[in-house]
């Protein structure tokens, strides 16, 4: 049986509330690991808390104590531009860990790790593209991450000029220098939760719907041959 990680920052709802068969529950440290089974896909999903450290450390949980083949993330996000609206699902084919800053040590540029040729950190390529054919209308996107909420419409449009980026969020970074350290691939799902212009308020009162319809896409993949 195939074995897949889901890893879950904040909408935890969304999947326990799921079609999903459920298996069992066990506790690692602090961290909640759901098992569930589909199509005969055993799927064991990370429920990490917000942040980059805690996402990491549940990225290596799933790598190294399951041993999971790949792991999907999904979760809600800030859009940088105003052409990302809300309701939109994206998958994300660059990440910039935009708070990351040795500048002055190695004369790397802001948001570059040493061990990167530049600050744009390419996702899974074969599941990025076999999510594109199983869903077309999904948005591929480049995605700042860092340990910071962005509610300001100044600061959004900072970082997406600075960065060349068009969402933001608080997890994606940690889990893909993780990732790349295995050589485990990671698919990045996204749905919109706040706008240029929104903020704080708007994330708050579409936080269950848009957690609800990012998670739709990810029962449509894991339906398909995604996993095939």
């Amino acid at each position: 049986m195939k074995r897949i990680g889901l890893l879950v920052a904040v909408e935890i709802d969304s999947v326990l509330k799921s079609d999903f068969t459920y298996i069992k529950k066990e506790q690692v440290g602090k961290f909640d690991i759901y098992f569930y089974e589909m199509n005969d896909t055993q799927i064991i999903v990370a429920h990490s808390g917000a942040g980059q450290v805690k996402a990491a450390a549940a990225t290596e949980i799933l790598i190294s104590l399951y041993q999971v083949e790949f792991i999907i993330n999904f979760g809600i996000v800030g859009a940088l531009t105003e052409e990302i609206g809300l309701e939109q699902v994206c998958v994300i084919d660059h990440i910039v860990d935009y708070t990351f800053d040795t500048s002055e040590a190695d004369n790397c540029e802001v948001g570059r790790h040493y061990e990167y040729p530049s600050i744009y950190m390419k996702t899974d390529e074969k599941l990025l593209e076999k999510a594109l054919q199983i869903i077309p209308n999904l948005k591929k996107v480049n995605c700042a991450s860092g340990p910071k909420f962005v509610s300001t419409s100044e600061e959004k449009m900072r970082i997406s000029k600075q960065f060349g980026c068009d969402i933001v969020e608080m997890e994606a970074a940690g889990i893909l220098l993780t990732a790349n350290m295995h050589d485990i691939g990671v698919l990045f799902i996204k749905g919109i939760s706040d706008t240029l212009h929104g903020g704080a308020e708007e994330f708050g009162e579409m936080f269950e719907k848009s957690s609800d319809d990012c998670f739709k896409i990810i029962m449509g993949l894991l339906n398909s041959n995604l996993t095939k």
